[in-house]
């Protein structure tokens, strides 16, 4: 079984653990007590223990795969389980014999009370084995102990209530247990409307003293004036803007001009230059430059990087165009909300040599409500190549979740990922490729006689058929069945790939989701290391460093991790290493119960957002910054620009 398949499977053994021992309390202290009641407790009773034991089976079987999966149960929810059971099993468990035996034997209040201890403490372990619910990893000493103080206050009045104790004491008790409860919400509260501690100590502002020596603005690091190449200007325009599809569908969007923006496409050494301009996003718009690894102060972050573009204003960006591969851009200024509605485009650098491919096509990929457009359209299209041409399919996923492409009717290779080359790509037939949020993938295939359909899941509506005129391709249907391609096993392997840097720095990032507190307002937010944007610390490195980067999801949901200015080399996933061609990626995606570790060279400074490229998510809190030391920043989330990061 899967990790993400234990972690679901100790969850459902959690609830029966808790709802076999209530219901024996329940039963055990009925007043008309009776032989078959006193068996039917029992048995609820020892399917609590079966229950409780096939927990500890699961920890067990869960630990190889991480200190991550297994951290609060072993520390706190077997612990609190096996004493509450213990307690159980030895004070009440022989009175339920008896009377089960025939015996008139009433169950006294401190042997309910038993049964109940067992209950609660069941449900201690239950909320602290689903810590990640609620607490999250680490699991930290305060929540630890308000969880058993509450099992202690819970046990006490079970205990006032069923002896009949004073009013008093049953109010006093409740009233405590309830001070606990309000405590630990003003304090998770309090937290979250607190100086941030993530990009706090990043941050210099004019009225403050000047900055230490050695220390650098994030507007400092940008590209020279006097930097090589010949320029290509470019100017993009983000504005309201009502677009009909080919299907006949309209979409109110924004836009850089048209769905997708403009095509950057530029030579390996060019000098790019982009003037944006808003003319009507109320919001602001930036312009972040996905995958490419330009200098920090033209990364387009608002808030961390510069301020939002609002309307009427304008940003000039400029970079080396030095990687050749496929990238694209979009806004970072409320990005889950501009990005869905249409502020994207492509960015295509051409190697000097130029493409060696016939035809170099780009199909984005992007969801509008029901509508999925491949490049600029929602329905089957068909371009025609000639037979025996050679074809590049730059395929990018600017969605917010995976997008599986496939393509049927001929062999192809997978010639780069994430803008970088596969060594010794081999031939794929049918097999799926599964991009991530804000990936990308080059393919190149070979069109045959009948032609090449270009398929993603999830739509039936939206193709793309390439193949010589005339051909309709009427045959072709695409296997939905076949198994992902596994990059991390594709390729010609190169062991010298590995990152060299002075010190190694190692960080570890747990993903999870758990109620919290964002900016004061209560969400089931998506967090790291038990906290979200922008109370998640910074990994702090020193350039020249290698980072060796571990992340571990608990949840339930897949997380795309996009860590800007920087590709990583994939080092292993589950403990398993890669044997493919080394990998590098500047989106990775983490689905439930994976762990992932890959390095990088810390060789570009900056303070530059890591965080997970389902927009949405990032919006809900995972989101962090990789900090430079001796970087800072003059620019503030919120303030007069309304500056929003994600």
């Amino acid at each position: 079984m899967t990790t993400a398949q234990l972690l679901a499977l100790d969850l459902v053994a959690t609830l029966v653990a808790v709802g076999s021992w209530a219901a024996a309390v329940v039963v055990s202290t009925r007043p008309a007590a009776s032989q078959r009641t006193a068996r039917l407790a029992l048995g609820l009773a020892g399917l609590g223990v079966v229950v409780l034991a096939a927990q500890v089976l699961l920890a067990i079987v869960l630990w190889p795969s991480g200190w991550w999966f297994v951290q609060e149960k072993v520390l706190l929810a077997l612990p609190v389980g096996l004493a509450g059971a213990g307690v159980a099993i030895v004070v009440a468990v022989p009175p339920l014999i008896a009377r089960a035996r025939g015996r008139a034997i009433a169950v006294r209040p401190r042997e309910s009370t038993a049964l109940l201890v067992a209950a609660l403490t069941a449900a201690a372990a239950a909320a602290a084995a689903a810590a990640q619910y609620v607490v999250g990893y680490p699991m930290t000493v305060v929540p630890a102990i308000a969880l058993v103080v509450l099992v202690a206050l819970g046990s006490g009045l079970g205990h006032a209530l069923f002896a009949a104790e004073a009013r008093r004491l049953v109010v006093g008790l409740a009233a405590l247990a309830g001070l606990c409860l309000v405590a630990s919400l003003g304090f998770s509260w309090l937290t979250s409307v607190a100086s941030p501690v993530a990009l706090a100590n990043a941050h210099a502002h004019a009225a403050e003293p000047p900055a230490p020596a050695g220390t650098v603005s994030v507007a400092d690091l940008r590209t020279a004036d006097d930097a090589p190449g010949t320029v290509r200007h470019f100017d993009l325009t983000a504005a309201q803007q009502t677009v009909t599809l080919p299907s006949g569908a309209t979409v109110n969007a924004w836009t850089f001009g048209s769905v997708p923006g403009p095509e950057i496409r530029v030579t390996q050494g060019d000098l790019v230059e982009v003037t944006l301009h808003n003319t009507d996003i109320a919001e602001g718009v930036t312009l972040h430059w996905h995958g490419y690894d330009v200098p920090n102060g033209e990364d387009g972050v608002a808030g961390v990087t510069q301020d939002a573009v609002l309307p009427g204003d304008s940003f000039t960006y400029r970079f080396e165009a030095s990687d050749a591969g496929t990238y694209w851009y979009h806004t970072h200024q409320n990005s889950a909300d501009g990005v869905r509605r249409g502020l994207y485009g492509t960015l295509i650098v051409e190697p000097r040599s130029g493409v060696p491919e016939d035809v170099d096509l780009v199909v984005p990929v992007h969801t509008f409500g029901h509508s999925v457009l491949l490049d600029d359209s929602d329905r089957a299209e068909t371009l025609v190549v000639q037979a025996g041409d050679s074809v590049r399919v730059r395929l990018i996923n600017t969605d917010q979740v995976p997008q599986r492409f496939r393509i049927t009717g001929a062999p192809f290779e997978v010639a780069a990922v994430d803008g970088r080359d596969i060594a010794g790509p081999t031939p794929l037939d049918g097999a799926a490729l599964r991009i991530p949020a804000g990936g990308r993938m080059d393919v190149t295939v070979t069109i045959p006689a009948g032609g090449a359909l270009l398929t993603v899941d999830g739509t039936s509506r939206s193709s793309l058929l390439l193949a010589p005129d005339g051909v309709t391709g009427g045959g072709l249907k695409p296997d939905r069945s076949a198994a992902d391609v596994d990059l991390l096993a594709y390729g010609t392997p190169n062991a010298a790939a590995l990152p060299h840097g002075d010190g190694l720095v190692q960080a570890t990032m747990v993903l999870d989701r758990l109620p919290r507190f964002l900016s004061g307002a209560p969400i089931n937010g998506y967090a790291v290391n038990g906290a979200v944007f922008p109370h998640i610390p910074s990994i702090e490195v020193t350039e020249g460093n290698v980072l060796e980067l571990t992340v571990a999801n608990r949840g339930s949901d897949t997380h795309p991790m996009h860590i800007h200015g920087h590709h990583v080399l994939v080092l292993s996933r589950n403990g398993v290493a890669a044997t493919g061609a080394p990998l590098w990626l500047d989106t990775f995606d983490v689905q439930p119960g994976e762990v992932w570790v890959v390095a990088l060279v810390a060789d570009n400074p900056g303070i530059w957002m890591d965080h997970c490229h389902n927009l949405e998510h990032a919006a809900e809190g995972m989101m962090m910054a990789l900090h430079y030391a001796g970087v800072t920043s003059p620019f503030d989330q919120g303030g007069q620009h309304g500056n929003h990061s994600e």
